[in-house]
């Protein structure tokens, strides 16, 4: 067993998005060379042509990652050999587009692979009727396979939009690795943080309105190895029942069983490609693409939180919540088509003529005069401790997480002038606010100083700013968080909120991170409002890197 920790964590996942976003050119430049590009058909959600082998970036930082952060045991040479063989299979359909049989023979093929050498197989499913538990016998083998198949075109068919695939791939991941953790399978939780890594990287250029696709080379390689930590969480940790890590990626297997069951229905193949998907569904209601995108996150959120909560309950409970939640969900979206709902946007008249009042105006006015040198000094306010400010002394691996972090924050943060980018900056903006937050709050509870009234104070400051910019001026918009910025949000309030119990951290620590979850949202806020008034160039979380980067120096002495 190979140990680990939060710091290793962090630099393994810092190495992966690296590893990624430098990969994912190259990758592109290789689809248009190979002619992998993916031509808008009546389905899809584009409408210009797109390079389709960003997955091919995607496998190969997560490869690179296993061989260097884990050793080679048989389980590693069992998943990467069927990792190798259903990206290939991803990568010559992105190129020929080849036929559904000869993908699903790779499916299989590379699903066989790992059974066969791994040695690892669902060989039970709990007692998910309440009449005992139902053992598989002699069919564990073909049913591991049939599950890892299943997973793959679950994932490779809920593609189908920006950013889509990878979110909720990352939303799996981080409830799998929070499995792993609490069992102590180290192996699966590199491989669960690697992937996590590859995919945020991978988003920097597939946020809506992408620039590079995944292709099947990617959504089969998301789906493969988010059964393959299934299978292998089962296998290693018995006491997590596997209704409860089928409830993790439910919303996926729910939407593609349902739509083959509908194709089937009405005589078509089970394969061939519509418009009966969730997201296609919902985009038919009249919801926006980034809508869509932040309603499934949601729901799979919801559905691995509820995992999280019931996975000590006896199986049938659990399953029967699974079952309960996807006839409400689904049902719902059938009953909002067959009356005819459709979203749109409403304006409150009441709202509006007050609005149109001198007094509402001069108000407005003001603000909006005072909104650029508010924004300022608020964003100086929040740099001066980590100049002046008595901060925490950490250990030589805490420094080199924080020096990595910072520059990886610029990397990401690079070239953030395209309306794709804006949510990719505010994503990116939180994360170093957060940081920033964070060594403040560790540095009050090791020696009390005056720093933690400062930041309380100065929150609050940014909070009435904010509210008031709300009330007086439309930006109500920047309360709506894009899709990566609920994936950072997710990720970084997932483990003080959530995974308390199986964290070796103290109390203390735990509260620090909480807090800092927290006093990040009114500056996150204010430095939205800035960027929509002034524009949503990079130069804004430069002197935050900066600050981010003195602090790493300064703990360091």
């Amino acid at each position: 067993m190979i140990e680990i920790s939060l710091e290793s964590l962090g630099l393994i996942l810092c190495t992966t998005i690296f590893l990624s976003m430098l990969l994912m050119p190259i990758a592109s430049s290789l689809a248009h060379k190979v002619g992998a590009i993916d031509i808008p058909k009546s389905r899809s959600a584009h409408t210009t042509p797109k390079p389709r082998m960003g997955g091919l970036a995607m496998s190969l930082s997560l490869v690179i990652a296993c061989l260097a952060f884990l050793p080679q045991n048989s389980f590693i040479l069992a998943f990467l050999s069927g990792l190798i063989v259903i990206v290939m299979t991803g990568v010559v359909d992105d190129m020929v587009e080849i036929s559904p049989r000869w993908k699903f023979l790779g499916q299989i093929l590379a699903a066989t692979l790992f059974v066969y050498l791994s040695g690892m197989e669902i060989d039970h499913i709990g007692d998910i009727l309440g009449f005992g538990d139902i053992r598989l016998g002699g069919a564990s083998f073909a049913f591991t396979v049939f599950c890892l198949v299943g997973a793959v075109n679950a994932l490779n068919l809920a593609d189908g939009l920006d950013g889509l695939a990878g979110g909720i791939s990352v939303i799996a991941l981080v409830f799998f690795a929070y499995f792993a953790w609490s069992v102590q399978g180290n192996e699966l939780l590199v491989v669960a943080v690697s992937l996590i890594g590859a995919i945020v990287g991978f988003l920097r250029y597939n946020s809506y309105p992408a620039r590079v696709f995944m292709g099947d080379s990617g959504s089969m390689m998301l789906g493969y190895v988010v059964a393959v930590l299934l299978i292998a969480l089962n296998h290693t940790a018995p006491g997590i029942p596997v209704p409860a890590l089928a409830m993790v990626v439910a919303l996926p297997l729910m939407d593609t069983l349902l739509v083959m069951a509908r194709r089937v229905r009405y005589g078509h193949n089970p394969f061939h490609p519509d418009r009966t998907h969730l997201h296609h569904r919902l985009l038919d209601l009249g919801f926006p693409h980034p809508a869509v995108v932040a309603a499934i996150y949601s729901v799979m959120l919801g559905f691995g939180l509820l995992a999280v909560a019931l996975h000590h309950w006896p199986d049938w409970v659990i399953f029967s919540n699974l079952v309960g939640a996807g006839l409400l969900i689904f049902s719902g979206v059938t009953l909002a088509q067959q009356t005819g709902f459709r979203y749109k946007t409403r304006t409150n008249e009441r709202l509006e003529s007050v609005r149109q009042t001198q007094i509402f105006k001069r108000v407005a006015h003001w603000l909006r005069v005072t909104a650029k040198p508010a924004g300022i000094a608020i964003l100086a306010a929040l740099l001066l401790p980590a100049l002046f400010a008595p901060l925490l002394s950490l250990s030589s691996n805490k420094v080199l997480a924080l020096y990595c972090t910072a520059a990886l924050l610029v990397f990401f943060s690079f070239r953030t002038r395209r309306a794709a980018d804006q949510g990719i900056l505010h994503g990116t903006l939180y994360l170093v606010i957060f940081a920033l937050l964070l060594i403040y709050n560790l540095s009050v509870q090791s020696r009390p100083s005056w720093l933690g009234e400062y930041i309380d104070a100065l929150s609050v400051i940014a909070l009435m700013w904010v509210v008031l910019k709300l009330i007086f001026a439309k930006h109500s918009e920047i309360i709506f968080a894009s899709g990566f910025e609920l994936l950072i949000l997710f990720i970084s309030w997932f483990i003080p909120f959530v995974a308390l119990e199986d964290l070796q951290a103290s109390s203390s620590t735990l509260l620090a991170v909480q807090h800092a979850c927290l006093l990040s949202i009114p500056f996150v806020l204010v430095m939205k409002i800035h960027i929509r008034n002034h524009g949503q160039n990079h130069w804004v979380t430069i002197p935050l890197i900066v600050a981010l980067g003195i602090v790493a120096a300064r703990a360091s002495i």
